[in-house]
């Protein structure tokens, strides 16, 4: 290896530049905003790469030049010392780094000295404001990763583990690794634009990794449709060019304009709102008949009109305990028509439904109506939501429930 390869030199500006087998190697960091703040919270530093004036080399032909170990690991450190040394001449003194290690070096860096925390101690630079991000997929050996990711926690890092969702991800790691940042591939956004069930399932996955402790971030955003979708699935953080370009220098903006005009979007298309005009006509039918029932109608005579109704299913009602009273009311039309390969499941007396969120939700807020989310109905396998009311019959509280086809 030439004595220079790893030669840097300054730049015009505080920048510095290095280089590296004749390519010259420079900063650029991409905001990363946190949505409920409305503002940027952290930066990643990524590699730009020139030859002469002109040509552009990617990130990864620059590292597959580094064809041996010891060159991958050097390549690496100088990679992190030049976005660390370029990120402090700025001084911003509050958001994060978002700082990406070689596979490679995260198994094999320690065999090669001391370098990440000499690093951060030179340029006096917090632990606490430096994320690192593991690729999850990338690396087979379990234990390696595990004592990686506890070595930059217990240095004061945070670790993000990036690329979640692509390749052979899978949440036994998150739940192992415990880190304190997701980064959902591009992939998942981009398939939740073009695929109804995609969207649907991934604020799932997202809540599942809140509840493992972690904060989640979606990144690749390109397009006003694919930040919507973030909005909607409750994502903290967001990256990506709709939000901003990768830059030499950080953005000076303390609030973010575009972001607060998505919310004002948001709240005019909120999922549930969009839900409740689809089924207007349904709800002050559902309302009509606990009137009904309230003023002494058996069940099945009160629901007449509302069976009439085009997507509606079935009507039921179960007791405080969850417990389904009698047979479900299925719409004449359906009866005997269900799926067959659902038969099994068809007859919902003396079921318990206590699990279910339309339940104790009617239960938490008597006399309120409620309306679910879109789920799969277990009587017939098809989408649906439930609308739900808690109300007083005989002098018994009972929850009256209908449930009404999604799609």
């Amino acid at each position: 290896m030439q004595k220079n390869t790893f030669d840097a030199s300054a730049g015009g500006d505080s920048h510095v530049h290095a280089s590296y087998k004749g390519m010259r190697l420079s900063s650029a960091f991409q905001p990363i905003y946190s949505l409920s703040h409305c503002r940027i919270v952290g930066y990643e530093g990524l590699l730009r790469a020139t030859i002469g004036e002109a040509e552009t080399i990617v990130p990864t032909e620059v590292f597959g030049s580094a064809r041996s170990e010891v060159e991958i690991v050097q390549l690496d450190r100088l990679s992190r010392a030049l976005h660390m040394h370029n990120f402090a001449s700025q001084h911003d003194d509050m958001n994060w780094l978002f700082l990406n290690i070689d596979p490679k070096v995260i198994v094999q860096g320690k065999y090669y000295g001391s370098f990440f925390k000499d690093l951060l101690d030179y340029y006096e630079m917090p632990p606490s404001r430096v994320v690192v991000e593991i690729i999850e997929g990338a690396i087979s050996d379990e234990s390696q990763l595990s004592e990686s990711v506890e070595f930059y926690k217990k240095l004061g890092c945070l670790v993000a583990i990036d690329d979640f969702g692509a390749g052979h991800s899978n949440f036994e790691r998150i739940w192992r690794l415990a880190p304190n940042i997701v980064k959902l591939d591009r992939s998942m956004i981009a398939q939740a634009v073009d695929n109804r069930t995609a969207r649907r399932v991934l604020p799932g996955i997202v809540s599942l990794i809140h509840e493992v402790g972690s904060l989640v971030l979606i990144e690749g955003v390109e397009t006003l449709e694919e930040a919507m979708i973030a909005i909607e699935t409750d994502v903290d953080f967001v990256q990506g060019f709709y939000f901003g370009m990768p830059e030499a220098n950080v953005l000076q903006e303390k609030q973010s304009k575009q972001i607060a005009d998505l919310f004002r979007d948001y709240h005019d298309t909120m999922p549930q709102e969009m839900h409740y005009k689809k089924l207007s006509k349904h709800i002050a039918a559902f309302a009509e008949v606990v009137s009904k029932m309230q003023s002494g109608f058996a069940m099945e005579q009160a629901c007449q009109g509302l069976l009439e109704i085009r997507g509606v299913d079935r009507c039921y009602l179960l007791n405080q305990y969850g417990i389904q009273i009698g047979t479900s009311i299925v719409v004449p039309s359906r009866q005997g028509v269900a799926d067959i390969r659902y038969h099994p499941l068809a007859d919902g007396n003396g079921a318990n439904w206590i699990r279910r969120p339309y339940l104790r939700r009617a239960l938490n807020r008597p006399k309120e109506l409620q309306l679910t989310r879109p789920y799969l109905s277990i009587a017939n396998g098809k989408l649906c939501v439930t609308i739900s009311i808690a109300i007083t019959v005989l002098n018994q509280i009972q929850v009256f429930c209908c449930d009404v086809d999604w799609e």
